[in-house]
């Protein structure tokens, strides 16, 4: 049943809501938002940089997703652990910037210590799914699936992060490590969608975790895209673009993910489960 078709009618309407509810994606975000909305209320001030912590808040929940679903199926079938290791080095460069330092905090009240433990909490999740597909459950973990090296995505981003990296810490390197978290971030999912390429399936936890971390980079897209230029320095040649190269950079892995999300966004609209979002004759 289509979607425009069922809000000219109020019973067909009824029905499509009522199916729409009944799915784990609706159940999955309903949820969140409503714990976003006491978030928000408890702990920002309502500046516009809460974007910043809203971006990481997403991000944590969606590796808790991930972690809850192992730990119930006991299993990590479906999990790209290359991607996981990607995020270890994410939140660490990441944590190392805004820890000791002010410079890339958020201005909103959340960025006294909200924003920094929902990196520390990103951080102790993805190793705890590491931990997974490494020892507790990994009889369950498949590498003939994930098999694109990340070592390709992580040398590069440390490469790049050398050359183009602002300078809001004023310490050469917090202010490189937290580009490269950013650059990294920016390809990471790779790992995952190879992975999925390869299986020929998706998995539900896996499929709302990527859809998360599309809505988390969107957020922090909006945000520096309308303060990249607190990124550059003016003064120098090639810093005098950093603040560009960042947004380029964002906005690369909204591309990047745009096909799976285009599949995914079918996938809620049709009412049927997102681990079908690879079957082109169901979406």
């Amino acid at each position: 049943m289509d979607f425009q078709q069922a809000i000219k009618d109020p019973e067909k309407l009824k029905v499509t809501l009522l199916r729409y509810m009944k799915t784990e994606a609706f159940k999955v975000w309903a949820g969140f938002l409503s714990f976003v909305f006491a978030i928000y209320f408890l702990f920002s001030s309502g500046d516009f940089s809460f974007l910043l912590t809203l971006s990481s808040l997403v991000s944590v929940f969606s590796f808790l997703m991930v972690v809850v679903k192992i730990e119930s199926c006991r299993s990590v079938k479906g999990v790209s652990l290359k991607m996981m290791e990607c995020y270890i080095a994410i939140f660490v460069g990441r944590l190392f910037a805004i820890v000791p330092f002010e410079g890339y905090l958020p201005f909103d009240k959340s960025g006294d210590w909200l924003y920094q433990l929902c990196e520390a909490i990103g951080l102790g999740l993805a190793c705890t799914i590491v931990y997974f597909c490494r020892t507790r459950f990994a009889s369950t973990y498949e590498p003939s699936t994930d098999t694109l090296n990340h070592l390709y995505l992580i040398v590069p981003a440390l490469g790049i992060s050398l050359i183009f990296h602002p300078n809001l810490n004023n310490f050469l390197p917090s202010d490189i490590a937290w580009a490269f978290a950013l650059y990294l971030e920016s390809v990471a999912v790779l790992c995952q969608l190879f992975m999925f390429m390869k299986e020929g399936q998706a998995q539900e936890h896996t499929s709302h975790f990527l859809a998360a971390q599309a809505m988390a980079k969107l957020l922090t897209f909006i945000f520096w895209a309308s303060s990249f230029s607190e990124l550059s320095n003016p003064n120098h040649y090639i810093k005098s673009f950093v603040g560009n190269w960042v947004v380029v950079m964002q906005l690369v892995q909204l591309l990047v993910m745009g096909d799976f999300i285009y599949h995914y966004i079918r996938c809620i609209r049709k009412g049927i489960p997102v681990s079908q979002l690879l079957c082109s004759d169901n979406v």
